[in-house]
């Protein structure tokens, strides 16, 4: 199982990719991820963990968990 701290950006328009920012948490602790992704983004934008079992069994469904929601 791969575990990743992700960065959602909420989009001003629908046809604007929102912004986007994956970290591996092999690479570095959870709150050091979080304090890079919201030195990195502007908000609004949600911030959750993913916690992906494709490397386990392709079958099995990811585990997604907000752990915040930056609006200003």
């Amino acid at each position: 199982m791969k575990t990743y701290v992700e960065a959602m950006g909420v989009a001003a328009r629908e046809d604007e990719e929102p912004d986007f920012i994956r970290i591996d948490l092999d690479d570095m602790p959870e709150d050091e991820a979080i304090s890079l992704i919201k030195s990195l983004m502007a908000p609004p934008y949600i911030i959750q963990r993913h916690c992906c079992h494709h490397d386990e069994d392709s079958k099995k469904p990811c585990e997604i968990e907000v752990l915040e929601v930056v609006e200003k």
